[in-house]
């Protein structure tokens, strides 16, 4: 395939086996030529075989390297695109015309380099405050290939990369859109790991975004 026929869809995973055939259900089924890769980043439950019952790509890491990694494995691996989508493996009521949201403005204005989905209305008003008011979090990324051809390695940075990505655009001065996400949402750590372990991999999610956002400049 040349870049321009199909979307690369990278959708990194750990321990996303009880929810990530609700997000490929809704993936593997949009009217689009379209690469989907599923990045299982060391998962010791069946995360990989639930993506493998699917028609994707599926890359295993042989430890968890951080969400940062899994997405420069899967950009490694398809190598060139015109479209790039990125996915969490956690999403509550995915649909095509979210999808749809992310690729249709990448298209539609040439000036664009990436857009970033924003939920509304997703049933959980926590998660809707902190998708408004700290975008730059927000996972669920359209880009024009050229933007990723031109991203620095991302192995680093882990759960920041959604800030680094932020960063970039923003030092190269490309123009970023924002559409909204009605109706969709994820599972929150606590509600996947219990109330402990969830808190203990959010402040360590924590953790890594700060790290991202005082020292990305160093990875430009």
């Amino acid at each position: 395939m040349k870049k321009e026929d199909y979307v690369a869809i990278l959708i990194p995973a750990f321990n996303e086996g009880p929810r990530i055939n609700a997000v490929l259900d809704t993936v593997c089924t949009i009217n689009r030529r379209k690469r989907i890769v599923v990045i299982d980043d060391g998962s010791k439950d069946d995360t990989g075989e639930k993506a493998c019952q699917y028609p994707v790509e599926v890359i295993r890491h042989p430890y968890n390297k951080g969400k940062g990694a899994a997405l420069q494995t899967g950009i490694d691996h398809v190598k060139s695109a015109d479209l790039w989508l990125f996915l969490d493996a956690d999403l509550i009521n995915l649909q095509e015309n979210h999808i749809e949201s992310l690729l249709q403005p990448l298209e539609e204005n040439a000036h664009l380099g990436m857009t970033v989905g924003v939920f509304e209305g997703g049933g959980k008003r926590n998660v809707d405050l902190a998708q408004r008011y700290f975008g730059i979090l927000n996972g669920q990324r359209g880009f024009r290939g050229t933007f990723i051809e031109n991203v620095p390695s991302l192995n680093w940075c882990r759960f920041g990369v959604e800030i680094f990505l932020s960063k970039l655009a923003y030092h190269y001065d490309i123009p970023v859109s924002y559409p909204a996400l009605r109706g969709i949402t994820h599972h929150t750590k606590e509600e996947k790991f219990g109330f402990t372990t969830g808190l203990y991999h959010r402040l360590k999610m924590y953790y890594e975004c700060l790290n991202a956002l005082f020292n990305w400049q160093k990875y430009c």
